[in-house]
């Protein structure tokens, strides 16, 4: 078997399940957008984010709880859906690459195929930043009317605002055992390593990296490697509202940090020589 087949088979192997594939399209997407169902899947969870109940007066705490926890699904929804669109989008620049190394199609067209993946994932961050705004006119009222009824419910800290926090950047957990690299390339010489569940500080780097920083150590790993973690809640009351107060500002700022991570990262490691 020639070399370029062994790579495309063992390719084949470890992204079983995981590469993507033509499927439905979205409005103002392209028919041959293997990332077609992910993108679909994420257009549809942000649509679920209208526009809040008007109110002209106090609403009862029962029903400030009830649509609480509706928005709290609708955002793990879109969360979900984010980190599924956002992993497809660089395995389809990982398999460009390999394709292309693979001898698989003219070494020419490279540019022209990873600048059309570089619009594709624009289109995305574009949808985020959409569900972004209808987030946060969301909050405006859904926050001012949960003061009304529970004061100081809606203030929690922001990332890095907790003991050890590391300011500006994004609070998140290794999502398995990785292995942090001195530059932001998977062949880069190791750093350091960490386990599944430990905790790091994450900084935007280039081609789908992020430099993680954890107990003095720092290196470079693949941002879909780590799950991003809520913001730390100020101690305040216990009751039902004021904890699902709490999830629903964590769960909007974790989206918020994940969209801003990856507009930052953005078309970084699309380009044909990096």
């Amino acid at each position: 078997m020639r070399g370029g087949a062994v790579k495309r088979a063992a390719l084949a192997l470890l992204l079983a399940g995981c590469v993507p594939q033509p499927g439905p399209v979205v409005a103002g997407g392209d028919a041959g957008d293997g990332c077609g169902p992910q993108a679909v899947v994420f257009v549809q969870a942000g649509d679920v984010l209208g526009e809040p109940p008007r109110r002209t007066g106090p609403a009862p705490a029962e029903q400030l709880a009830a649509e609480l926890m509706r928005e709290n699904v609708a955002i793990e929804r879109l969360q979900i859906a984010f980190d599924a669109l956002l992993y497809c989008r660089w395995t389809e620049v990982r398999l460009i690459r390999a394709a292309a190394s693979a001898g698989d199609f003219p070494r020419g067209e490279l540019p022209g195929r990873l600048a059309a993946a570089s619009g594709r994932l624009q289109r995305d961050l574009g949808r985020g930043g959409q569900a972004r705004v209808r987030l946060q006119a969301r909050a405006a009222r859904i926050d001012a009317a949960v003061e009304a009824v529970a004061p100081g419910a809606t203030r929690i800290g922001g990332p890095g605002g907790g003991p050890g926090g590391v300011p500006g950047a994004t609070r998140a957990v290794a999502s398995a055992p990785l292995v942090l690299r001195q530059r932001p390339d998977g062949a880069a010489g190791e750093a350091g390593r960490l386990l599944a569940g430990a905790e790091a500080y994450l900084r935007p780097a280039a081609g789908g990296f992020v430099l993680a920083e954890v107990g003095g150590v720092s290196g470079y790993a693949p941002a879909s490697a780590f799950t991003v973690l809520p913001a730390l809640a100020r101690p305040g009351g216990g009751d039902a509202l004021r904890s699902l107060a709490a999830t629903n500002i964590s769960r909007r700022e974790v989206f918020f940090q994940s969209l801003a991570l990856a507009e930052r990262s953005g078309t970084q490691g699309f380009e044909p020589g990096s």
